[in-house]
């Protein structure tokens, strides 16, 4: 199903010129890409937060995954006892 949404004239004129400087079919091409883009900076900027915590922590990452580990096996011994 395709859905319309209302953008003011100036962002639509930027999309159209994006659109004829890609060589991109449509506009929707071009918003899925914004959108991975948009993704993959929201993800560094976790990763940066969260090594960020490690270090104040002085914790390695590979300290954390076998914390990370310890407890994935005690929550599952709880969930799942033998």
């Amino acid at each position: 199903m395709v859905k319309t949404i209302s953008i003011p004239e100036d962002l639509h004129k930027e999309l159209m010129r994006i659109k004829l400087d890609s060589n991109n079919k449509n506009i929707a091409e071009i918003l899925k890409q914004m959108l991975v883009a948009y993704r993959e900076k929201k993800l560094l900027e976790h990763s940066k937060k969260f090594k960020n915590i490690l270090k104040k922590e002085g914790v390695t990452f590979e300290e954390f995954l076998k914390r990370a580990e310890k407890i994935r096996e005690e929550v599952a011994n709880e969930l799942f006892p033998k």
